[in-house]
């Protein structure tokens, strides 16, 4: 018995779930932010290295630390520079437990695991603080990139609290808990939780 739903389930027999898209769905974080990491889950990123294979380019070195190729995974989770920014925020947010797995080389492997390390009611804050820091890496990347503009790991980690308070601004209140600093608007102080 044919109907428009067996049709439709039948378009997905075979397909594998994406790693990481099931929490990428229900995390909040600006679109574009969101269809960033939707293209690091599915390794559609225009790094150093896609580049050089498509012959775009020669050189496929991480500008962030220059030391190997410049794949998505590397430059978000593995590269020293992302690993030090990493640790100094999760420190400063206080999710010290979420650090010792910084050693994994996936970003969606290391999300699904970390999370786990973060307690329940702090856990959607902690998806969107993932984003957050993504998005500011590959800025980073591109800022050196293509403006020559380099900043050391404790300027990105104070973009990164910027742009935690400014999300905070924004609507995003559950990283409130994580933003260092209390913010005022119009006459009115807001305290982080």
């Amino acid at each position: 018995m044919f109907s428009t739903s067996s049709a439709y389930l039948a378009f997905f027999i075979g397909q594998h779930p994406i790693e990481g898209a099931r929490i990428l769905r229900k995390t909040r974080a600006p679109a574009k932010c969101k269809f960033f990491i939707w293209l690091v889950l599915h390794e559609r990123c225009w790094t150093a290295a896609r580049r050089k294979k498509h012959g775009l380019q020669d050189d496929d070195t991480c500008v962030l630390c220059d030391q190997s190729s410049k794949t998505i995974d590397h430059l978000l989770i593995a590269c020293p520079f992302s690993r030090e920014v990493w640790f100094n925020v999760l420190q400063k947010a206080g999710w010290e437990s979420v650090t010792q797995n910084l050693h994994m080389d996936h970003l969606a492997s290391w999300w699904t695991e970390a999370r786990k390390h973060v307690p329940k009611p702090n856990r959607h804050g902690f998806d969107s603080l993932v984003v957050l820091i993504c998005w500011q890496l590959w800025k980073e990347c591109n800022d050196r990139t293509f403006d020559h503009r380099v900043r050391t790991i404790d300027k990105a980690v104070d973009r990164i609290f910027d742009e935690i308070s400014d999300w905070s601004l924004a609507g995003y209140r559950h990283l409130e808990p994580v933003s260092p600093i209390s913010v005022t608007v119009a006459g009115r102080d807001l305290m982080p939780v």
